[in-house]
C-alpha cells in the first residue's frame, strides 16, 4: 500500500473506526416477547417467542485496482431512494466535504441522479480537489438524496469502459 496517498490512509482509518464502533462484535439473540397459552386442538400448552438477532452492521466493501491499490469503498448499510430526487448543490458539497474530510478548496463538477444497483437512486458527483486536478485529485461519490450521506466513493479518474474495480 502506498503510504504517501492520503485517500488510502483515510480509507484504512475509516474502515478501522467503523468496525470498532459497530457493536455488538458477535451476534446476540434478544427475547422481546413471549406468549404461552393452552391450545385445545393439540391438547397441550404452546409457547410463541419473538426474538431479535443483533449482529454486526453492514459490510464496507473496499475496491482495489489491478495493481492492488485501494481505489475506493462502499458502505452496504446505506441505501438510496426508490426514485430520483432533487438536492441543493451547495448543501451537497458541504455535506460531502465534511463527511470525507476533503480540503476546503474542493469543487463540485458533475452532479446528476444515478441508479446504483442494488442500493437504489443516488446522486453521483465528481469532486475536484484542486482547481486543476491531477488524476489522483478526482473523487467520485454516490450520495443518498435523503440524508446526503456517502454510499460509495471512488478515487481517481473514471475507469475506462468495461473496466470494473
Amino acid at each position: 500500500m502506498n503510504r504517501d496517498d492520503p485517500f488510502q490512509d483515510r480509507s484504512v482509518e475509516e474502515i478501522t473506526r467503523r468496525l470498532a464502533a459497530d457493536e455488538p462484535p458477535q451476534p446476540r439473540v434478544i427475547p422481546t416477547h413471549s406468549q404461552t397459552e393452552w391450545n385445545p386442538e393439540f391438547l397441550r400448552t404452546l409457547s410463541w417467542h419473538e426474538l431479535h438477532v443483533l449482529g454486526r452492521g453492514a459490510d464496507i466493501c473496499v475496491f482495489f485496482d489491478k495493481e492492488g491499490r485501494a481505489i475506493g469503498w462502499r458502505d452496504d448499510g446505506r441505501k438510496g431512494t426508490e426514485k430520483p430526487a432533487l438536492i441543493d448543490r451547495d448543501a451537497f458539497l458541504k455535506a460531502v466535504v465534511e463527511e470525507l474530510g476533503l480540503p476546503s478548496e474542493t469543487r463540485l463538477g458533475k452532479l446528476e441522479p444515478r441508479e446504483l444497483p442494488p442500493l437504489g437512486w443516488t446522486h453521483e458527483a465528481v469532486l475536484l480537489l484542486k482547481p486543476v486536478p491531477n488524476a489522483d485529485q478526482i473523487v467520485r461519490v454516490w450520495v443518498s438524496p435523503e440524508n446526503l450521506r456517502v454510499i460509495q466513493c471512488l478515487y481517481g479518474p473514471t475507469p475506462s469502459t468495461g473496466e470494473k474495480p
